[in-house]
């Protein structure tokens, strides 16, 4: 367990947004009824890279947010999640709550498996990555030093 990091230095950008799946009639939430909302927050998320200089990060990033993102969507017990981007001249923190404490894990799956393996790529990818300790967030960091490709 890991709690959610604190960044030290000066944030440059942040964005957070909450969306659902489920039907929301007080227009609280911004809604994901077409599954869109991976897609946006990794256009959204790459364009607030560009802005910053950290292109080398992009793949990286774009990866790693939908694996969050779509584990959330999919497992969350609420159909409901936050999404938070900060970006700072060091690097990159990504945190997804999705309301549940049931903890992710890494499981092991085997070759024919479609699904699962999710948080290997995220934990092979990422600098750091952890769950809260009330496992409602799972978030990982990326250092700007750290572009592999």
């Amino acid at each position: 367990m890991a709690p959610v990091p604190t960044l030290a230095e000066p944030v440059c950008d942040e964005f957070a947004v909450r969306v659902s799946n489920a039907a929301n009639t007080d227009g609280t939430l911004e809604r994901d009824v077409d599954g869109q909302w991976v897609g946006r927050l990794r256009r959204i998320s790459a364009a607030k890279l560009r802005a910053w200089g950290l292109d080398s990060l992009m793949d990286d990033v774009q990866l790693l947010v939908s694996e969050l993102v779509t584990n959330a969507l999919r497992y969350g017990e609420d159909r409901e999640i936050g999404f938070r981007l900060v970006i700072t001249l060091q690097g990159v923190l990504i945190s997804v709550n999705d309301g549940s404490g049931r903890r992710p894990r890494l499981s092991v799956v085997d070759e024919e498996s479609e699904t699962g393996r999710g948080l290997f790529l995220v934990a092979a990818i990422a600098d750091d990555w952890g769950v809260s300790p009330d496992g409602t967030t799972t978030w990982c960091t990326l250092r700007a030093t750290s572009a592999r490709r």
